[in-house]
């Protein structure tokens, strides 16, 4: 039993350790497709349903997102084509199979190059006055 378990660990730090270095590769290739068409299509596919309109408050996020289905173009659209059973180390069951007659590959190209133009929308503390009054009140002694 310790044999198999120790097995399926190192196969994980394994996968783990390609993605990553797939992830750090990938994110020097710009994307190819259109972010324009992209935005476009991702209203279309209804894809802000699950995701937000900017990625930032979606379940999941796709801003800021270190999946290895995110890694590369390549891996994007294997992960849109390969759903559930079919893509057994990262299984998703609620999210639709898109296959090359509903989404074609240039699509998806320009799905991941908007999905790669998100920018954050959050505030910055020090742009916060409302809150920066808030922590400046508890940082002080309580005076009853």
């Amino acid at each position: 039993m310790n044999v198999k378990r120790n097995s399926i660990t190192v196969a994980l730090v394994v996968m783990i350790v390609l993605a990553l270095s797939v992830s750090a590769n990938a994110q020097q290739k710009p994307p190819t497709g259109n972010a324009v068409t992209g935005k476009t299509l991702f209203a279309a596919h209804t894809c802000f349903g699950c995701h937000g309109y900017n990625g930032e408050t979606g379940n999941p996020k796709l801003q800021g997102s270190a999946s290895p289905n995110l890694a590369s173009e390549e891996s994007f659209i294997r992960f849109l084509r390969l759903r559930a059973d079919k893509a057994p180390i990262l299984p998703v069951t609620n999210m639709p199979n898109y296959s090359e007659s509903s989404l074609s590959d240039q699509q998806a190209r320009d799905i991941y190059a908007y999905i790669r133009s998100f920018k954050s929308t959050s505030t910055e503390v020090k742009d916060a006055p409302a809150l920066n009054r808030i922590l400046s009140g508890a940082s002080k002694p309580y005076k009853p």
